[in-house]
């Protein structure tokens, strides 16, 4: 009742959890009543360095100091610097950046820029993918309610000698059937997490981005939560042989401040024109924004970010391959991303026992991610969590999965 009555003035876009967040640091953050809690969604899967990381909150306080916005015909040193930062972190060669401000905002304006550079209107996805909140990049995802054929099936599948082409190359041809109405761009999340931890065939993909590229259209590649490191990688489009068009970056650019980008090539950005390109958002560039995703690309480099949480992926997907209960049906993993499928047990649905797996935890001081549609507990935890944070995080699971 109390808490009700402390967030009567929030509008509910969403439900709450009973507690009240007072701060973090790292792996772990507090609630008012001065009780820690590990975090497992490291926020909304964004601090990939941990919370509050000392030198992301240095490089933060130190540009407030100087300017923190400016008016968009104004250009910062920052701002340069952290374009030319983000670019020679990529695995291939791109020269064209801008910085927005969410992942949906940033989606959203990679596929209107390839709109405008090839053209074309119609935009190609996998079913189960989430790409944005609102407009095209809401469309295409798999929360939208607008039916499409361009949202296309997918297989599972990590073999080379599989038949996924053959079993779904017929309608991707009937796809590409009309070069005058083929699709601008195909926009693809490497692993589909929101859409129940899945990794589509290599095989499979590697094929739709060749009929892509032949028919003129471009590649988006959405990394906003697959990227820096979140998949395994640096950069989730590793898993396959391709070379994106464009790619959206967001979440773990900021490590929880508000900052997504598009990259791309100065080889499209001449194919529109200035009007077209033209694109006004009170905060893009803004120079706070830049100086955060600077510190976290230099972090990542002189912490080693990537290269030390690759045992620690390791030991989770052991610990998790090796549960052994009735109401596990699967457990999925890629880089830094677990899933664990949950079935029925005895009088309780797989939906009732998620909600009770998850409350059960968060009372332990665990956080995790629940996604009821696919009857998924989620695990997505800061690729810098230490150790000892592991080994707590399989006692209390182990100690919730025996309590049932």
């Amino acid at each position: 009742m109390q808490m009700m009555k402390m967030i009567s003035n929030i509008l509910q876009t969403n439900t709450f959890e009973p507690i009240l967040i007072k701060k973090a640091l790292g792996s772990w953050f507090w609630d008012t009543n001065g009780k820690k809690y590990l975090d497992c969604e490291s926020g909304m899967w964004c601090v990939n360095l941990g919370h509050n990381h000392p030198k992301v909150i240095d490089a933060m306080k130190n540009q407030m100091d100087e300017i923190i916005h400016r008016n968009k015909m104004f250009l910062t040193p920052i701002t340069i610097e952290a374009a030319e930062r983000v670019l020679k972190y990529f695995p291939n060669k791109y020269d064209r950046i801008t910085f927005l401000n969410s992942g949906s905002e940033a989606v959203e304006f990679a596929i209107n820029f390839a709109k405008k550079v090839t053209g074309r209107d119609r935009v190609l996805s996998l079913q189960n993918s989430y790409l944005g909140a609102f407009g095209t990049a809401k469309k295409a995802s798999y929360t939208s309610s607008s039916n499409s054929k361009l949202k296309i099936p997918f297989q599972i599948c990590d073999s080379n000698n599989c038949d996924c082409i053959e079993k779904f190359g017929p309608l991707l041809d009937d796809i590409f059937l009309e070069k005058t109405n083929a699709p601008a761009c195909f926009v693809l999340e490497p692993i589909i997490v929101s859409g129940g931890i899945y990794k589509p065939c290599s095989k499979y993909i590697e094929y739709i981005c060749k009929k892509i590229h032949e028919c003129g259209g471009l590649i988006i590649i959405d990394e906003v939560t697959t990227g820096f490191g979140r998949a395994g990688y640096k950069f989730g489009y590793e898993y396959f042989k391709i070379i994106p068009d464009i790619n959206v970056l967001g979440k773990a650019l900021g490590n929880g401040y508000p900052i997504s980008a598009i990259i791309t090539n100065s080889s499209l950005e001449v194919k529109v024109s200035l009007p077209d390109l033209y694109y006004a958002q009170s905060h893009q560039l803004d120079p706070l924004g830049a100086a955060v995703a600077n510190s976290v690309i230099n972090v990542f480099e002189e912490e080693q970010v990537l290269q030390k949480s690759q045992k620690k992926i390791q030991g989770f997907n052991d610990f998790l391959k090796s549960l052994s209960y009735s109401f596990i049906k699967e457990t999925r993993s890629y880089g830094m991303i677990f899933g664990i499928e949950i079935q029925s047990l005895k009088n309780l649905s797989s939906k009732e026992l998620i909600l009770k797996l998850k409350d059960k935890l968060l009372n332990e001081g665990i956080l995790i991610g629940t996604n009821l549609g696919k009857n998924l507990l989620r695990f997505l935890p800061p690729l810098n969590i230490e150790n000892e944070e592991i080994e707590f995080f399989k006692e209390k699971l182990t100690i919730v999965l025996n309590s049932l």
